[in-house]
């Protein structure tokens, strides 16, 4: 991950957005979640509102990545960044811990979950070095999330993955990187990956399909994914082959279909998010995805019907990204602050708000619901 991540960076909100955002608090007020880097190698779990105030700012015990909300619960998973070795349960109501969960034996959390559509059960990507494959955990969130389940997640270095609408269906973006303890930011394989998208019984952990990208990108890792209002699976790539390779980045497929669908861009676009995708997140209304680049300081924003990209927006370390309302997303800054962008033209400015500010903001965002 970008280490420029770890830096600030402070602003202000753009006059023209306040009427917009005071509408939208009016109608459901939005709260956001994000792991955050303090002074002293502290880390935190902090939400936030619209304009950025805090409504609750959590101790983690390490560096923490990405969040899932329990359904029908005011209650959120914060997950460890990999290889990790806890998930954080959150009351989302109270603004407080409930509990931690251990890793299970030798497997380590690689930073993403997924709930079941009854919320009975979280589901966590995960490695299990010692054997050299990629697990899916299960684990009972109505008994303490004690581990229940281990699936095969269907390839090497799961990282995302989501449920899908129909409420059985999990999807696992497998990365397809060969990593070791002793050096687990190392990539070992880039030559030789076998990245895919993977699709899971959420029941039995039964293997229904993988989809991998064209040989020609054998280099290119699938790793975060966002669900549209169709039901198609949105991801976001890193590639690892050489730097002078134009490769798409972003995507689409279709649950039983045989290929990927790549966006297009212009080349000056492509080449501006230097191969490297740190988020995705699809808008409120389920049309528009956005993806932040944190390599090439930049945002870009999707038509998912028909793959055209809308626009993108310059921002320093930009990484955690979620949705504020249809059309609109806020963007976190490893440097520090939030920036809302509209999707249509890349405009927007900074939230104006304390922890808004004053975050040192880690990969991903959450937006809370009500």
């Amino acid at each position: 991950m970008n280490r420029d991540r770890r830096r600030i960076l402070a602003g202000g909100l753009a006059a023209c957005f306040l009427p917009r955002l005071a509408r939208a608090r009016a109608e459901a007020p939005i709260r956001l979640l994000g792991a955050r880097v303090a002074a002293g190698r502290r880390f935190f779990a902090t939400a936030f509102d619209a304009e950025g105030e805090a409504a609750f700012d959590l101790p983690l015990p390490a560096r923490g990545h990405g969040f899932a909300q329990r359904p029908g619960h005011a209650e959120a998973v914060a997950c460890a960044r990999r290889p990790g070795t806890w998930l954080a349960v959150i009351d989302t109501a109270s603004g407080r811990i409930r509990h931690q969960v251990p890793n299970a034996g030798e497997r380590r959390f690689n930073g993403h979950g997924a709930f079941s559509a009854d919320g009975s059960l979280f589901f966590a990507t995960e490695t299990d070095h010692a054997a050299g494959r990629g697990v899916v955990g299960v684990y009972a969130a109505d008994r303490g999330y004690a581990p229940v389940g281990a699936w095969p997640s269907g390839g090497l270095d799961p990282h995302d993955l989501r449920l899908l609408p129909d409420g059985r269906t999990l999807v696992v973006a497998n990365g397809g990187i060969v990593t070791d303890l002793a050096a687990p930011r190392m990539k070992l394989n880039t030559t030789g990956m076998d990245s895919n998208l993977t699709y899971l019984d959420a029941g039995t952990g039964r293997i229904q399909d993988t989809v991998r990208p064209p040989p020609e990108l054998r280099s290119l890792g699938l790793r975060h994914l966002s669900i549209a209002a169709d039901g198609s699976v949105c991801f976001a790539a890193q590639y690892e082959g050489p730097g002078i390779d134009l490769v798409p980045l972003v995507g689409t497929h279709r649950p039983g279909e045989r290929e990927l669908r790549f966006f297009a861009a212009p080349a000056p676009e492509v080449r501006a998010m230097r191969q490297y995708c740190g988020s995705a997140a699809i808008d409120h209304g389920g049309r528009v995805l956005g993806v932040s680049s944190p390599r090439g300081n930049r945002a870009t924003f999707w038509d998912v019907a028909d793959g055209r990209i809308l626009a993108s927006a310059e921002i320093a370390d930009g990484c955690g990204i979620a949705w504020l309302a249809a059309g609109r997303f806020a963007v976190a800054s490893g440097l520090g602050g939030v920036r809302d962008v509209e999707a249509a033209s890349g405009e927007g400015g900074m939230l104006r708000g304390g922890a808004a500010v004053a975050g040192r903001w880690d990969n991903h965002l959450l937006t809370l619901s009500a």
